[in-house]
């Protein structure tokens, strides 16, 4: 008996001795069953957070999905996989993303194959565990869905080499001469107004092209401000009138023409933004082209102010006859279309060769014509006309620049067999290729009237042919105003290559309507 009570006894025991254990967990650490901390075994979280904001769009290229999302807390790396609607488990695609320290993750994906695709993101930790997946649908442009932007692109990357290459090189922060860089002749390399307005033309006309296309208009946009305060770092007051001069020191040179350029800048910078801004320069520029339009030589605008300079000129009166044109289109405001008017019944009468319908340069006091001729010379005259017939109604003015047309083209402009294209066709001749560009806007005001395609198919061939010849030079990515000859240059000038972008802009416009 006394062995049985030991022995219930001692059972008793170890019992209590066994709950007490227990109830202590091995020490002072409380007890887990049933409890989840969202560890296991020391390995890490049993669960990895998915990826979110995931988002797969269409790019502006065919077959191309852009895919973006943001990184979670705790993963290396996203898993991100793409199958086509419809196909076989099997065909999906996976790409294996390492994660660094951004919070934002993106991919490019490019297929085989139009359609709708299923992107599929899941992230993953150190220890191999994966996140759930998180899926969404996208549908990438189809070839013939596509925009062609061959201009538009080719026009950027000139613009972009041009100012990594030259702009903002001195404390103006504006254009200088050229590439490789200028030290000369002027004070400190920096480009004359007239190049300035180049680089200034070039880009206003790319700025509008750019609108509407998702991957430059951004860039283009940011870029105002600095455009416009770099060459308003130009303006001088003299006799006073606020003005553009050639370079802004004291007692500097101050031309009409070169002003006209930016007043019409200025317009269609306008245009694109309704900032008032521009048009205070715009205006500004005309308030001051008025007082070169003196009664000598029967009216039209004198090309220089300062120091004084009695000739009247083509260069100073036609593009002022265009910016009054599109002043009146702005405000209504009926004294600028009565001076359009003026400036251009003066060209007509005085500064057109009757024979040819081109213009001459300058006329003096005397009466005395000085008749070369220039392409741009006919350019804003052919410009003014279109205008004025779009203002008007008046058949005149189209039948007039459809005759400036007809004999523009075939003073300059010349049928070459060009290896490149694989084609004959008719290009520009060898005169300056910002002449050229002026040119240029006369025969696209003339193109949106009367669709006659041939002038403008020739600026477009012109311009490949010189993008794809020996003309573009690969290392700068600038193009040489030896263009229609298809040699490079050994320097590079702002003048020139802003002028290549305006006529690559203007055609990427065309391009992007379809015309």
């Amino acid at each position: 008996m006394k062995n049985i009570r030991f022995n219930m006894l001692l059972g008793i025991c170890f019992f209590l001795l066994f709950a007490l254990l227990g109830a202590c967990g091995g020490g002072d650490s409380p007890i887990t069953d049933g409890i989840d901390d969202g560890k296991q075994d020391g390995q890490g979280p049993k669960t990895v957070p998915p990826v979110t904001n995931l988002v797969a769009e269409k790019t502006e290229r065919a077959n191309e999905l852009q895919v973006s999302w943001t990184n979670p807390v705790g993963a290396i790396s996203v898993e991100i996989s793409y199958l086509l609607e419809g196909d076989k488990p099997e065909n999906t695609a996976k790409k294996n993303i390492r994660i660094a320290t951004e919070k934002v993750g993106s991919l490019l994906i490019v297929v085989s194959e139009p359609g709708t695709y299923i992107v599929t993101a899941v992230a993953v930790d150190n220890y191999g565990k994966r996140s759930e997946e998180l899926t969404v649908t996208a549908t990438p442009l189809r070839e013939e869905e596509v925009v062609r932007t061959r201009f538009l692109e080719r026009a950027d990357i000139l613009m972009t080499s041009l100012m990594n290459l030259c702009f903002g090189k001195s404390a103006r922060d504006c254009w200088n001469t050229r590439y490789p860089l200028a030290t000369g002749p002027y004070w400190d390399g920096d480009a004359v107004v007239w190049d300035q307005g180049a680089g200034l033309s070039g880009y206003v006309a790319l700025r509008g092209a750019s609108i509407g296309v998702s991957a430059y208009e951004k860039k283009y946009a940011d870029l105002t401000d600095r455009m416009f305060n770099s060459i308003n770092r130009f303006i001088t007051t003299d006799n006073k009138r606020s003005a553009y001069a050639v370079y802004p020191q004291n007692g500097n040179e101050r031309y009409y023409d070169d002003n006209v350029w930016i007043g019409l800048d200025m317009a269609e910078l306008y245009e694109q933004t309704k900032e008032n801004r521009f048009l205070e320069k715009a205006k500004m520029v005309w308030d001051y082209l008025m007082v070169g339009n003196t009664s000598s030589c029967g009216g039209g605008i004198l090309w220089r102010e300062i120091p004084a300079y009695s000739n009247k000129h083509t260069c100073s009166t036609a593009p002022a006859a265009v910016l009054g044109c599109k002043l009146y289109q702005i405000t209504k405001e009926q004294k600028y279309l009565d001076k359009a008017k003026e400036f251009y019944a003066w060209l007509i009468q005085y500064m057109q060769d009757p024979s040819d319908r081109l213009f001459y340069d300058n006329i003096t006091p005397s009466m005395t014509i000085g008749k070369s001729k220039y392409s741009y010379n006919s350019g804003q005259p052919m410009q003014a006309a279109c205008l004025l017939y779009n203002i008007t109604g008046e058949q005149q003015y189209l039948n007039e620049a459809q005759q400036i047309a007809r004999s523009a083209y075939s003073k300059w402009f010349t049928l070459y067999d060009s290896k490149e294209l694989g084609e004959k066709f008719y290009r520009i001749n060898g005169d300056h290729v910002w002449f050229y560009s002026v040119l240029f806007r006369g025969f696209l005001e003339l193109y949106k009237i009367d669709g006659r395609r041939d002038y403008v198919t020739a600026f477009e061939k012109s311009m490949l042919q010189a993008w794809m010849s020996e003309c573009w030079n690969q290392t700068t990515n600038l193009l040489s105003n030896n263009y229609f000859i298809g040699k490079t240059n050994s320097s590079w000038q702002v003048l020139h290559e802003g002028a290549f972008v305006e006529m690559l802009a203007r055609l990427a416009v065309l391009e992007l309507e379809g015309k």
